[in-house]
């Protein structure tokens, strides 16, 4: 039986108005060293996540924001018909007309605290907050208007204030802060890794299309979203302005994406991936899982194979950077057709037998995927950082951390630069 250290530190903190803070901070840390040590004070760094509160009424009011809103931290994506809809990370949804690609014109920009997916039915669109699920009229992108939502739908972060129930989570504060502590000890059974108090991270034609990275998704007339890493929220959405929560499915472990396609939903995790039918919305199958080393992880498919994205060097841990193409033939019994070696690779999208990944500085590569054994590497767009990729039409939109980027591959050996939208400098 291993050991496990145990640090409890009680955080004395002053709060102010419109400020909640966590008191207590457990921090459990596994490590080969012995009781001998057991009466030491040793010093931690660690992370302290504060909450600034505002009503739901005084957020919903300021939803509007400046046009002129630039790009800082470029999230998600989101396409329907001539909008392209960014996420700035935790503050909003950039809302983009894209009728000449060229030349894409920023309409809208939509305060949302907390936000980081999208995704669009008709004229409302759906998005998160830190806490809740809003459904947002954009019948007129510069006048949306909240016309609804769920509370409490995500578990991101936890707050609770029975003096003051409609505040909500408006802005995180994050310092890192050390601490001189003492530490105990404890018996630990399955000691693997450390924790601490910080967060975790075919629809119809009249719903837009999401990138691989994804964690919100739309199928037929339900929103299917993570609540957080093991949770998968079912939302009716029959009645778009009006969505309707109806249950939580237990869906996995440390889940990070969701791709829908014909009927299923595969889930990428750090751990592997999961495919479930969902024939009944409210009754996922799960049909199969593929199991792989720990790394981040989104998933596409087209359907006979699907493509998965291994990187390492963030919080999600592993070594592996790598596309892993597996054979799915029988739903139930994934295989792994072949690993091919990669920079840092991390979204990916397919169009036909062309598959595009966001490979890190090595750029976006471009593959003939007709041979998933032996893919050819076509060309590459010779951009940095790219995070995530959505391509249809012989037109790819690249999110980037410096921009959004346009390209025509009408020839997939010299892809032709059309706009860039670019982030503040």
């Amino acid at each position: 039986m291993s050991l496990c250290k145990i640090i409890a530190m009680t955080l004395h903190i002053t709060t102010k108005p419109g400020i909640a803070t966590a008191i207590v901070l457990l921090l459990v840390i596994f490590s080969g060293c012995s009781k001998d040590n057991a009466s030491k004070k040793q010093t931690y760094t660690y992370t302290i996540t504060t909450p600034v509160l505002k009503s739901r009424a005084e957020i919903f009011a300021a939803l509007n924001g400046s046009i002129s809103e630039p790009v800082k931290t470029a999230g998600k994506l989101y396409i329907k018909g001539q909008y392209i809809y960014l996420n700035e990370v935790e503050k909003g949804i950039h809302i983009i007309d894209n009728s000449n690609p060229s030349k894409p014109k920023q309409v809208a920009f939509l305060n949302i605290p907390g936000n980081l997916d999208i995704a669009v039915r008709d004229n409302i669109l759906y998005a998160d907050t830190y806490t809740d699920l809003l459904a947002i009229d954009i019948s007129n992108p510069k006048k949306a208007t909240v016309v609804n939502y769920i509370k409490n739908f995500y578990h991101r972060y936890y707050y609770y204030d029975n003096t003051a129930p409609d505040m909500i989570v408006a802005a995180v504060i994050k310092k890192d802060t050390t601490v001189e502590v003492n530490t105990i000890w404890a018996d630990c059974a399955n000691c693997m890794y450390a924790t601490s108090a910080q967060s975790n991270s075919g629809p119809k034609s009249n719903s837009g299309t999401a990138g691989s990275m994804a964690s919100m998704v739309l199928m037929n007339d339900h929103l299917y979203a993570l609540q957080e890493s093991h949770s998968l929220g079912i939302v009716d959405i029959s009645t778009p302005s009006s969505p309707r929560f109806d249950t939580t499915y237990y869906a996995g472990f440390d889940l990070e994406t969701i791709y829908p396609f014909e009927g299923k939903l595969f889930l990428g995790s750090m751990t592997g991936m999961f495919m479930y039918d969902m024939t009944n919305p409210l009754a996922p199958v799960k049909l199969g899982e593929f199991s792989h080393g720990r790394a981040c992880d989104p998933v596409v498919t087209d359907g006979r194979y699907a493509y998965v994205t291994l990187h390492a060097g963030t919080s999600c841990g592993g070594a592996a950077n790598e596309l892993n193409v597996i054979d799915i033939k029988d739903l139930m019994n994934p295989t792994l057709v072949k690993a091919y070696n990669l920079t840092k690779p991390k979204g990916l999208c397919k169009d036909g037998d062309l598959l595009f990944v966001c490979d890190d500085k090595s750029g976006v590569r471009l593959y003939d995927a007709a041979n998933v054994s032996g893919l050819k590497q076509l060309s590459s767009i010779n951009i940095e950082n790219s995070y995530d990729i959505i391509a249809g039409n012989k037109h790819a939109m690249v999110v980037t951390d410096n921009g959004l980027y346009q390209y025509d591959y009408s020839n997939t050996k010299n892809i032709r630069f059309l706009s860039k939208y670019a982030l503040k400098n």
